[in-house]
């Protein structure tokens, strides 16, 4: 197995910036369009007020996951700044290299995000 090593921080926190940044652009633009008040168009009839509801929700959701991700990246800059960057948080393992570049906010090796994921969707079921 691949594994994080220091020698790809420098890497790994020009992705994360990166990220962060888009993020942030998000989530900026939506709060200017929520101060703005702006409206996407002029409603006629129950159709285009269903329309503007289901677009309400898909942004609000939309910032809702932009604003989770976000907080995933601050957390994983700064375990990369506090040298416990690829490290699973649950077992301390080193998490896979791929997994990393795949998803480099990763907080875990696959087989504890496999446990957290099915803790989540148990919990759904409730």
């Amino acid at each position: 197995m691949n594994i994080y090593h220091s020698e790809l921080a420098d890497e790994f926190d020009q992705l994360l910036a990166k990220r962060e940044q888009e993020l942030c652009a998000v989530l900026h633009a939506r709060e200017a369009q929520a101060e703005s008040g702006e409206a996407r168009a002029e409603v006629n009839d129950f159709k285009d007020i269903a329309i503007e509801d289901s677009l309400a929700v898909v942004d609000e959701v939309q910032a809702e996951n932009a604003a989770h991700e976000l907080e995933q990246v601050l957390a994983a800059r700064r375990r990369l700044h506090d040298h416990r960057y690829g490290e699973c948080l649950d077992c301390g393992e080193p998490i896979d290299l791929r997994r990393l570049s795949a998803m480099p906010a990763t907080a875990y090796c696959t087989g504890c995000q496999a446990v957290h994921e099915q803790e989540h969707a148990a919990l759904a079921r409730h």
